[in-house]
This record gives structure tokens, sequence and C-alpha cells, in this order.
């Protein structure tokens, strides 16, 4: 019978032999790894969490904007000697990740920050409500007169319906463990941020929300910004992002988008249409081009997108008249256009 050799049975040259090249092979490997990894940008690619947030969605901002230093979150660094800009409000605007950038975070880069504070106490998850019964008193605490702050709240829902005084218990946002508290309305929050802070001689900047990646178009069918299906006549530049939060009303806008502007109106402080301002820009770069605004999910922004809604704000701000404000931008923030209406 012929036997088999087996390839395993070798000398024991061979076997060394076969081990020193084995060997070789592993080390020519690690350094080809280790010479591709120096060679990659040295911009900050975050992989989300498996357990946070945007779990297993892939590879999110790489923005070289996610190495810098973010506004100041922090009241002890701000100088006693200059104006505060402070921001209220939520995720959208807070620093959060680079798969949940806020534009609060990166207002600073707009701004002469040798003549005024930056001070972004926006928090992941806030409402009305919550940050009304956390936040809100250190905030107004540490203003003064010639003090800023922006009111920006809305997608985390908490307080009722409508501009009036009506109340009832529950959580301080959809879902929310905890005791139950006193909940008033969006326009009760709003007014009250205000006359707060002009008790301190702070000047309040009424905001209205951050704009979702919800589009719509009446010849196509959409999964938030997914075409899923299409008529034969159906033309992208039709295509239109949602505009601010709550109801739609007969008219179109949203309740949100209204109350904000009326309050503000009614209380004559500045405000600043934030919702109608970035709806414009993805309306001009259209919806696809728009996608790269939102790594994860509909609501929160990549860094990209935390920019774009920075210069949108800082756009509505320069379209008010007499804000003075305007006067603290650095040369990047004035070269940034006032904002015009697009017309449709």
């Amino acid at each position: 019978m012929m036997s088999i050799r087996s390839p395993f049975r070798q000398s024991p040259l061979s076997i060394s032999h076969r081990l020193m090249i084995l060997c070789a092979v592993m080390s020519g490997m690690l350094f080809l790894r280790s010479a591709a990894a120096q060679e990659r940008p040295t911009t900050q690619t975050t992989q989300p969490s498996a357990r946070g947030r945007g779990a297993g969605r892939g590879p999110v901002s790489s923005s070289p904007r996610d190495r810098l230093p973010f506004t100041n979150s922090d009241f002890a660094k701000l100088n006693p000697n200059l104006p505060t800009l402070f921001i209220a409000g939520d995720s959208t605007a807070a620093t959060g990740d680079p798969d949940h950038r806020g534009w609060g975070a990166v207002l600073v880069d707009y701004f002469d920050t040798s003549r005024v504070n930056l001070m972004n106490y926006a928090q992941g998850g806030a409402s009305f409500p919550s940050f009304y019964a956390t936040r809100w008193p250190k905030m107004v605490e540490a203003m003064k007169p010639g003090d800023f702050v922006v009111i920006e709240f809305g997608h985390n829902g908490g307080h009722l319906d409508g501009i009036g005084d009506e109340t009832r218990e529950g959580p301080m946002r959809p879902g929310a463990a905890g005791p139950p508290a006193t909940l008033h309305t969006y326009g009760w929050y709003v007014r009250k941020f205000i006359t707060d802070a002009k008790s301190k001689g702070a000047t309040p900047i009424v905001s209205s929300t951050t704009v979702r990646n919800i589009w719509t178009n009446p010849n196509a069918t959409f999964n938030e910004a997914k075409i899923i299906d299409q008529k034969p006549n159906y033309n992208p530049a039709d295509d239109r992002v949602e505009r601010g939060m709550g109801r739609v009303l007969p008219g179109g806008e949203r309740t949100m988008l209204v109350w904000a502007r009326q309050i503000a109106q009614e209380e004559k402080v500045p405000f600043v249409d934030h919702s109608n301002i970035a709806a414009d820009l993805y309306e001009k770069l259209g919806r696809v081009s728009a996608q790269k605004f939102h790594a994860v999910d509909r609501t929160h922004f990549s860094t990209e997108g935390a920019t774009a809604q920075a210069e949108t704000f800082v756009a509505g701000l320069k379209a008010l008249s007499d804000m003075a404000l305007v006067g603290l931008l650095n040369e990047k923030g004035k070269s940034i256009e006032a904002y015009k209406r697009a017309s449709k």
C-alpha cells in the first residue's frame, strides 16, 4: 500500500524554517498596518458606542473641527468684565459628540471672544420644564446687565400646547421617570424666561427650533429623508423639509414656530427664525446633499450640520435691526450674509 506523507510531518529543520517565514510574514503585515495608520488623516472619526445612541449605524462625522475647543460651558470661566451670550437649549445646541453635535458647540467660532463670553448651557434631553427646574436658576444667577440669552426649546416636549396659563401635573418630558411636576404651556415658559432675563438686565433672544431631516413631496413618499415611492412626474426640486415643530396649522406653519414668533413680537424681544432659515438652506442644497448634516438620525447633527446650524443662526442675528450682539462677531462671523427669506 502506498503511504501518504502528511504535510505536517517535517524534519526539525523544516519546522524551524517555516516558523521563521511565518514570523517574517507577520512582521511585514504589522509594519504595513502601522504605515497605513500613519498615513490616515488626523481627523477624528468616531464610531458610536455599542450601547449609545446610533449604535451600529456606521461611521459618523470626521471633521477636524471635532478636535478643537468648543463653546465654553463652565460658569467659572466667564470673564466678569465682558458681556455674555448664554445659550439655553437641548441636544441640538449642546456639545454632545461627533454624531450628536449641537450648533451651540461651534458658535464660538463666529464671535470675538476678547469682547464677549460665550456660555453654552444647553443640555441633551432638556425640555422647557426640566431646564426651568434644574439649569435655568443657575443661568439667571450668572446673568448681568448687558448679557444676551438665546431661548430655543421644543424637540423634547414636556410643555403643554399653546401660550396660555393652563397647567397640569405630569413628567418633565414624555416618558421621563421621577415624580410629576406642574407643567405649563410653551408660551408660559418662553415668557417666564424672557421676564427673568430682563429682570437681570439681559437681552432675551427667542429662537425657533432647528430643522429635522424630514421631507415631503406631492409626488413622492419618504421615510424621513429616504424616498420609498415616487410617481412618474416626481421632481426633486419640489422636495420640502419640515419647518419647525408641533402641529401643522392651516397656513402650513407649525405651532411652535408660530408661538415663538408671536411671543417675541408681543414681548418686544428679538426673534431668530432658526427653523425657516435652516430649512431654506436645506432646500437650496437639495434633499440628497443635505443628508451630510445628519450623522445618525433625523434630529441630531454631524459637525458639518452643527456648523451649518450655527451659521444660519448668525445669519438670523444679522437680519435683526439694532442688535448689539452683531457688533461682537469676529471676521468669520462678519462674513456671513444676513438672512433674506427665499422666494418660492
